[in-house]
């Protein structure tokens, strides 16, 4: 009786000890293939310093290298995601989240203006001395510029976090948001409703999947590559479904126009209300403009989903929302009067652009009266890990 035992424990344990290796190997499979997988992807901008826009430009390629070098981010509470503290020869980034503005090295700002918007705002393509609130620094050394720009943000996210600032004692003179390319790339995906951010469907997929401590956390890496390849093949199929349905949508198309417009209101009654001017800019795409984009791919579904929302913006406007007539900036054919090549793909600008588009905003502000200053305070955003 005592040997069967013995050749029962034995038999036991080989078959726990191939067990676990299979799961061990398995493991490390799945880790390699992974790892593979994500050096063998084609980087976003692998060849835009390329581009006719870059012509004479030394720091671009260092730029896009370092862009695709960015982590996607750590969660914040309200806002979604924000970008890590980063320090390189093109791109930096401080501890609350705030890229690099460069103003002029004698400038004696005595006002704030805090701009607000996605990664156009943020700055893909342009180093730190180009982007959008750097040149408007520069053509107005009055203004101390801060850069709330952030990968991805829709109109609402840019409202949460400048409330997130607000109620820390910010109140910059001046607000400008530069919105409508997010609004409607993330809002219109067939995946997303009207109100949904860039990474709202991949946050419940992950809750969905994720259970309390089971034996599935043995077999975490082998998990993860099963999600990844079950979220490849669901995304080829919207691809071959159509991944927007604004166009198909007319009511959505209108739901997407009016909540960008409800949160520009929300942003003037709120900047307004402690003394501050606040700007509102549609802001321009390659899908409408006459520019150069002859270097481009451009997904002609996607141009389709602006045609559907941009002008029921203007028109919600005229009709429902008059008061923010004053407040706004349309810019979307900023970039027409000029025969050069600006865009990096369908949204992003090189620093030409950037500063075409500054010096709209320049503009628009010495159009009015802007002499009254708030206390100037340097802007503290909750949530930074520290």
């Amino acid at each position: 009786m005592s040997n069967k035992i013995a050749q029962a424990f034995k038999v036991t344990f080989a078959n726990i000890f191939i067990l676990l290796a299979l799961i061990t190997l398995g493991n490390i499979f799945a880790v390699i293939f992974i790892n593979q997988y994500n050096a063998s992807k084609t980087k976003q901008y692998a060849n835009s310093h390329l581009f006719p826009n870059y012509e004479g430009i030394d720091w671009a390629r260092k730029h896009f290298e370092e862009y695709d070098n960015l982590t996607k981010g750590y969660f914040a509470s309200f806002v979604g995601w924000r970008r890590p503290e980063y320090s390189g020869e093109t791109i930096n980034i401080d501890e609350n989240g705030l890229r690099r503005t460069v103003g002029l090295d004698d400038a004696e700002p005595n006002q704030t203006i805090a701009l607000y918007g996605g990664s156009t705002m943020w700055g893909t393509g342009a180093n730190d001395e180009t982007t959008i609130p750097s040149y408007v620094a520069q053509k107005s050394p009055n203004l101390k510029a801060y850069n709330f720009g952030e990968t991805g943000y829709i109109s609402h996210q840019s409202f949460n976090r400048f409330f997130e600032s607000y109620s820390t004692g910010f109140r910059p003179d001046i607000v400008v948001f530069y919105d409508g390319v997010n609004d409607v790339w993330n809002r219109c995906r067939r995946e997303h409703g009207s109100y949904s951010h860039a990474r709202e469907q991949e946050i419940r997929t992950f809750l969905a999947n994720r259970k309390e401590a089971s034996l599935l956390d043995v077999v975490g890496p082998m998990n993860d590559l099963a999600g990844r390849v079950k979220r490849t093949l669901a995304s080829r199929k919207r691809v071959a479904e159509g991944p927007y349905d604004c166009k198909e949508s007319p009511e959505k198309a209108e739901r997407v126009a009016r909540n960008l417009l409800y949160d520009w209101r929300l942003m003037k009654d709120l900047v307004e209300g402690y003394g501050g001017r606040f700007i509102a800019i549609l802001q321009p795409h390659a899908y409408i403009s006459k520019s150069r984009i002859d270097h481009l791919s451009l997904d002609p579904r996607l141009g389709e989903e602006y045609a559907a929302v941009y002008p029921q913006v203007v028109n919600l406007m005229k009709e429902e929302f008059p008061d923010l007539q004053e407040n706004f900036l349309d810019l979307r054919t900023a970039l027409d009067d000029v025969d050069e090549a600006f865009y990096i793909d369908w949204c992003h600008l090189s620093p030409n652009g950037n500063e075409i588009i500054a010096s709209y905003i320049v503009g628009r502000l010495n159009q009015g009266d802007s002499s009254k200053s708030t206390k100037l305070l340097t802007p503290f955003v909750i949530g930074n890990g520290n």
